[in-house]
């Protein structure tokens, strides 16, 4: 009988440190600093690849409380391809991810929480930034002359300005949720060229501004805004009047009636 009961106990604390193991799957990791494409090494994070375009370098499966430091990833002055992926990063004072004349990054499925910056963009391009999230950042991701560069697929929560861009021409922006910021997208300093497509916008105290000519629509679709509620007299999706972003033109010319992303209105019911 006691042995049964012991048996027993071994394997619910064997299941449990395998459910534990299972749920924490990242590792803790001190800042990381990468100044050329010589520094790519293990002790920089970096877990495996050989930095070509079928084989580039991963930095992957790490916890970095930056408590206080500038930075949590700090990449500067590379064009080997890169890819941080599954990354979480908190506290950093400046930025978790800053990359600074870099080419030929991807950051994937992380997650940017508590930061100044979630990620930075410094004279940067061919960046691309998909499936993560960015909560309660002053910034979530800030380009500065960075272009052609792509924010994909990606979460913007409780952010203070969810996407800034200064002077960076030629990104896409497409299929975020951004929700509960002061400034959704903020397009300054004559950014322009800027594609933003099928993005939803909720919550936000501004949704966008633009001081350049960027494109809001394609020829199907532009994006949802929460606040904005003109008819769709025909039933295709699209609201028949556009949702202005500046009087010099910038305008979304096909506003979603729903998105994906945001979960329909409950039906009206008798006595609601």
């Amino acid at each position: 009988m006691r042995y049964g009961a012991f048996l027993f106990c071994t394997l619910v604390v064997v299941f449990s440190l395998a459910v534990f193991a299972a749920a924490s799957d990242k590792i803790a990791h001190g800042v990381i600093t990468i100044a050329s494409d010589y520094e790519f090494t293990a002790d920089n994070g970096v877990c495996s690849g050989s930095g070509t375009f079928e084989d580039p370098y991963v930095i992957q499966g790490w916890t970095i409380d930056a408590g206080d430091s500038r930075y949590g990833i700090y990449v500067h002055g590379t064009t080997r391809p890169f890819v941080i992926r599954n990354v979480e990063i908190s506290g950093a004072e400046t930025a978790a991810t800053y990359l600074s004349y870099v080419r030929n990054a991807s950051i994937e499925d992380c997650v940017f929480e508590a930061n100044w910056a979630g990620v930075v963009l410094n004279f940067s391009t061919f960046i691309r930034i998909t499936g993560s999230t960015f909560e309660q950042n002053t910034d979530g991701v800030h380009l500065f002359f960075s272009n052609s560069n792509q924010i994909l697929n990606s979460t913007f929560e409780k952010n203070d300005t969810a996407l800034w861009l200064d002077s960076s021409d030629k990104n896409d922006l497409w299929d975020n949720l951004i929700s509960s910021a002061s400034m959704g997208a903020y397009l300054n300093l004559g950014s322009s060229g800027n594609s933003i497509l099928r993005n939803a916008f909720v919550d936000n105290t501004h949704n966008a501004f633009s001081d350049g000519h960027n494109i809001w629509n394609d020829a199907t679709s532009g994006n949802y805004w929460s606040d904005f509620t003109a008819v769709d007299k025909n039933q295709d999706g699209i609201r028949d009047t556009p949702y202005e972003i500046n009087q010099d033109g910038d305008q979304d010319s096909r506003p979603l009636v729903s998105h994906p992303l945001v979960p329909a209105a409950a039906p009206s019911t008798c006595g609601s």
